[in-house]
């Protein structure tokens, strides 16, 4: 399994990530430890039960596998990586921001060709909305500005382009999944009171990029905790650290896995009879000085909008959704991140400061995952580095 780290702006990292498997899908001897009980006994849902927690010195790190790390001073690579996807046959595409290229590093972290410009032309890109790897190893690359999804082999060659709807702009916005089917990732539903726009959900596409219909994730219950500034017909909002939201993804078997935030339960809309993921998650408290913070930022951040805003609505929460995130890997298996006592960023650490802006982040949590199998087996829980992103 391959965890993929952007390492400050000129370097990215691929790693493979430590979980051991036994035979017949049983926990090894020197997994986690803890077992995972189906309870078939549902008309219309097994559930997955794993109760516990893993011991501090079972959880699962990473180790490094390759490192891509142009010198600052070579301008022929790359230098702003906000998303690089991983070929079947090991090589690595990479898009850089700042020259508008694609880059693609063989298995071993060799260039073999760069290509592409800024601009609206054939072979050039205005912006990075999101790629995709298919399963016959073409390249999708998503790019709103020029209201286009191209395509290119496996060795960078252009293979077509589709012209698709614009008017909505996004990172990451591309998904798909073993058919070789492509979704782009759009509001589907229309906003609800206290929203801006509609949930998230993804609307697949038909031939030549035409837009064919909407999948929305299944609407679990959520106590958010957002705040609003309004100013001269514009709107922002800031959502509370730590409250609970609205995960989803898209697995690679074409369906969605779904949680609140508010419980450790993930909904999974597998074909036939739905599964659901229960694990119990002990209460973890929000620091004071954290909520301060929170609360200082939240309040610079609207005022930019409305530079009378004053904090008011709902206090910062006192403790942390026990889910933060999830994803779904393409290897089958679910991450779901998971709430962690608070940590001090060293002061080395901490992004500089910037006129204008609120203060650099105080505060973080130990960036760890649960992994599950696409039954909802209980596998093990990994702890990346504190900056790296799973991709």
């Amino acid at each position: 399994m391959r965890v993929i780290r952007p390492r400050a702006a000129f370097a990215a990292a691929l790693f493979v990530s430590m979980l051991a498997c036994g035979e017949g899908g049983a926990p090894s001897a020197d997994a986690s430890g803890l077992a995972t009980v189906f309870d078939s006994t549902r008309a219309d849902t097994v559930v997955a039960r794993t109760a516990g927690q893993v011991p501090a010195d079972r959880v699962r790190g990473l180790t490094e596998e390759l490192r891509i790390q142009p010198d600052a001073e070579d301008t022929s690579a790359f230098t702003q990586v906000y998303q690089f996807v991983v070929g079947r046959d090991g090589r690595i595409y990479v898009y850089d921001d700042g020259s508008s290229r694609i880059f693609i590093y063989g298995p071993d972290g060799t260039l073999q060709r760069a290509f592409g410009r800024a601009g609206a032309g054939p072979g050039e890109f205005g912006q990075n909305n999101g790629m995709a790897m298919l399963p016959d190893g073409r390249l999708a690359f998503l790019d709103y500005q020029n209201a286009r999804l191209s395509f290119f082999t496996a060795a960078g060659d252009t293979a077509g382009a589709w012209r698709v709807t614009s008017g909505f702009f996004t990172n990451n916005g591309l998904r798909t999944d073993t058919t070789g089917a492509l979704l782009l990732a759009r509001p589907v539903t229309a906003p609800r009171d206290g929203e801006i726009l509609g949930r998230m959900g993804l609307v697949r596409l038909g031939a030549d990029g035409a837009l064919v219909d909407s999948l929305a994730p299944a609407d679990l219950p959520v106590t958010r905790v957002s705040y609003i500034a309004e100013m001269q017909g514009g709107r922002s909002q800031y959502n509370a650290p730590h409250s609970a939201q609205l995960h989803w993804a898209w697995h690679p078997h074409g369906w969605y896995a779904v949680a609140s935030g508010d419980r450790y339960v993930v909904e999974l809309a597998t074909p036939g009879r739905a599964r659901r993921i229960e694990r119990d998650a002990p209460a973890v408290p929000v620091p004071e000085a954290e909520r301060t913070d929170a609360q200082e930022r939240i309040t610079a951040n609207l005022r930019r909008n409305d530079p009378n805003w004053t904090f008011r609505g709902p206090p910062i929460p006192s403790t942390k959704a026990p889910v933060m995130g999830l994803r779904a890997t393409g290897d089958g298996r679910l991450w779901v991140r998971v709430a962690t006592p608070t940590e001090e960023i060293p002061e080395a650490e901490r992004d500089p400061a910037t006129a204008g802006r609120p203060n650099p982040l105080r505060f973080r949590d130990a960036n760890e995952w649960e992994v599950f199998d696409a039954d909802g087996r209980f596998r093990g829980r990994v702890r990346l580095p504190a900056r790296a992103s799973l991709m």
